[in-house]
């Protein structure tokens, strides 16, 4: 039985750790493309961060 409550447990971990990270890379896209829209950042600053980002 215990073992049971901790495959569940790492079963939970891993699905937050692997949900936090994608949603974090795309906020972070977000967040660029907004400021190459409001001309805070030039094309070429956006695609070099842009290819950071992906990493």
């Amino acid at each position: 039985m215990p073992l049971l409550w901790i495959a569940i447990g790492v079963i939970v971990y891993y699905v937050f750790i692997k949900d936090s990270k994608s949603s974090s890379g795309s906020h972070a896209e977000d967040i660029l493309k907004q400021r190459y829209v409001n001309g805070e950042i030039d094309e070429t600053t956006y695609n070099r961060m842009k290819e950071t980002l992906r990493r």
